[in-house]
């Protein structure tokens, strides 16, 4: 599906590349010229214009006392979008007979280049996410897994068929507010995009940084929403939309009670406070390295009974520990 949206994206870019160079075609070929220099850009939207030569348009504003601001070959161009003008600048115009409303005709045969650019780094990337996420690797005619037991498998089906004894889901809270953080970047990017006050190049830029965070942002909100952890006769395995992880009974060696106590500042004089507690069991292996981990962001019912059967198949009983953590952010 990842590959998929990504290739999706490349095609949506070049449909935009497309009408972008279809219009500026059609503009080409029927919109009038007119070449001129730029005497005042106050309003980027509406620059004077000294006319050297094309057809008439929108007058500049006369006062109605005293005489006028403007030279008899002013005119005012009303343009649709911001171009970057400059003043003293000698520029071709193309003006559309119909609204009045004008470009910059040496600049309109970039842009389509940017987009299509753009959506060549997409379709890079999904052929790239395709081949780093091979189930298998042939080397000299054999076939070898791609798999470590212990270890995260990405992007990958699960093969167990055994029913779970226990399991416990990731709680809903937590992924429900990285999605919103993802629908903030998406807002904002359409915000971006239907503004006026930059050109297509910025808007091209930072529209695919936007894009780039959203799309972090919603893998990792999907991985957390999606996120399970199961007890079965083998061991405990994990599975999320991001792949899954099988960790045999055997390899659970010790396990470790942590409480995080996180303490947060009002200002940089001030005591801190304590801010939130948190709570989770780990286990670790015979290298003393933390495997698996049980803590209070699952729903609150199932990881208590995954936790009790855990202890109960292994026979292990927690360390407990402490940990003081000094958040260096300041409350107003």
């Amino acid at each position: 599906m990842l590959i998929l949206g990504m290739v999706g994206l490349a095609a949506g870019v070049w449909a935009g590349a497309w009408s972008v160079v279809r219009a500026n075609s059609r503009a080409a070929r029927e919109w009038h010229r007119v070449t001129g220099t730029v005497t005042s850009v106050a309003n980027s939207l509406g620059p004077i214009v000294q006319v050297e030569q094309g057809i008439e348009f929108t007058a500049p504003i006369v006062q109605a006392e005293g005489p006028s601001p403007y030279r008899p070959d002013e005119r005012i161009l009303e343009m649709e979008s911001n171009e970057g003008l400059r003043r003293f600048r000698l520029v071709e115009f193309l003006v559309d007979p119909v609204t009045k409303r004008a470009r910059v005709a040496g600049g309109v045969s970039f842009s389509p280049f940017l987009l299509v650019l753009l959506g060549l780094v997409y379709l890079v990337l999904a052929v790239a996410f395709f081949l780093v996420t091979l189930t298998s690797v042939t080397f000299q005619g054999t076939t070898l897994p791609a798999t470590v037991p212990g270890e995260w498998i990405y992007y990958q089906t699960p093969p167990w068929h055994e029913p779970a004894v226990v399991s416990a889901r990731f709680g809903a809270w937590p992924a429900l507010r990285l999605g919103l953080g993802a629908a903030i970047c998406v807002f904002g990017l359409v915000m971006l995009w239907t503004s006026d006050r930059s050109g297509l190049a910025t808007r091209v830029g930072v529209g695919s940084m936007a894009l780039f965070a959203a799309g972090v942002v919603s893998v990792y909100a999907l991985d957390r929403a999606t996120y399970r952890i199961e007890a079965d006769s083998t061991g405990l395995r994990e599975s999320s939309a991001a792949g899954w992880k099988m960790t045999p009974w055997g390899a659970l060696c010790g396990a470790v009670e942590e409480t995080a106590y996180y303490s947060a500042q009002r200002s940089r004089r001030s005591i801190p406070m304590l801010d939130h507690v948190t709570r989770r069991v780990y286990f670790t292996d015979d290298q003393r390295q933390e495997v698996v981990s049980i803590d209070d962001r699952l729903v609150p019912a199932q990881g208590k009974a995954l936790l009790a059967h855990v202890l109960s198949r292994t026979g292990l009983q927690p360390e407990k520990r402490e940990r003081q953590q000094l958040q260096l952010n300041y409350r107003q």
